[in-house]
């Protein structure tokens, strides 16, 4: 489920209003296998909107026994002077260490409406 919201509060008064949307990812791309200890990196691919207004804000992970979910999302600045051409995230990564020995899955969370994406890495002593 996505929530969208108009940020308040401590922004400046020339800066435009903003929107928090959730990014739809169509791929991601890591290492199938990664011994303990060692970093282990996920890069995002997707649109991250039709103009310039859009741009990638923060991951969400969160993790369970032997699993891993995203959420990623962006801002959207709500303005007249927007620059059409689509946006993309063009490999934002994000690095996590700790893993412990065995198999991994990672869940991309999607927006309502797009399939969820789904891999696995395994991690050997």
């Amino acid at each position: 489920s996505s929530m969208i919201y108009l940020s308040s509060g401590c922004k400046k008064d020339n800066e435009p209003d903003t929107i928090e949307y959730q990014i739809a990812i169509d791929s991601i791309q890591h290492a199938d296998t990664v011994t303990v200890g060692e970093l282990f990196e996920v890069y995002f691919y997707g649109v991250l909107g039709p103009n310039d207004c859009y741009s990638f804000n923060k991951f969400v992970p969160e993790f369970g026994v032997n699993t891993m979910y995203f959420s990623l999302y962006g801002i959207q600045e709500l303005r007249d002077d927007c620059v059409d051409g689509p946006k993309y995230m063009n490999g934002q990564g994000a690095g996590l260490q700790d893993m412990t020995a065995g198999e991994w899955t990672i869940t991309v969370y999607q927006p309502e409406g797009v399939q969820e994406i789904t891999s696995t890495v395994y991690v050997q002593e």
